[in-house]
């Protein structure tokens, strides 16, 4: 009974570079105090915004996921503003050469996981190659703005989306 309604809970497959981070590639990234990248305050306030209107999980899908353990994720992204109910990884990838591209590791645990109502939001466009019932729930930001208002609002709309 309770992975069916954990199922039911909305899932943001999350990409950091793009969405919450964007400086633009010629100049340093600004980091903060822990030694981590800051977020554009705007998008982690819409990804918030997010957050607390559907309820949604993060599932962490950047590559900077294998840099720090769930525990350290969650002190991470709340020192930027960033309150979801569970945080976890989209797989057990624990270096770079053990990760898929992207958009596998994406489908892989769409296929795996079988959860139904989830927003995936990356800059990447290597996502549009996948098939429809996934490219359908992609949110494809423009990496200098990452999560703006509307890139947030289409996100909002497919995790309240009664078509899943």
């Amino acid at each position: 009974m309770i992975a069916i309604a954990r199922m039911q809970v909305p899932v943001i497959l999350l990409e950091f570079d793009g969405v919450l981070v964007t400086t633009p590639i010629w100049r340093p990234v600004e980091l903060l105090a822990d030694g981590f990248m800051k977020f554009n305050e705007k998008a982690a306030g819409n990804l918030n915004r997010i957050i607390e209107l559907t309820g949604a999980e993060l599932i962490l899908t950047t590559t900077h996921r294998i840099t720090y353990g769930i525990d350290e994720w969650c002190r991470l992204l709340a020192t930027r503003g960033i309150r979801a109910p569970r945080i976890s990884k989209i797989n057990e990838a624990a270096t770079i050469s053990a990760m898929s591209k992207r958009a596998a590791e994406i489908e892989a645990w769409v296929t795996k996981c079988g959860v139904k109502n989830y927003v995936v939001i990356d800059d990447d466009s290597s996502i549009n190659g996948l098939p429809d019932f996934i490219k359908n729930r992609f949110v494809q930001t423009k990496p200098m703005l990452g999560l703006d208002d509307e890139s947030a609002r289409k996100a909002l709309g497919i995790l309240r989306s009664r078509i899943n």
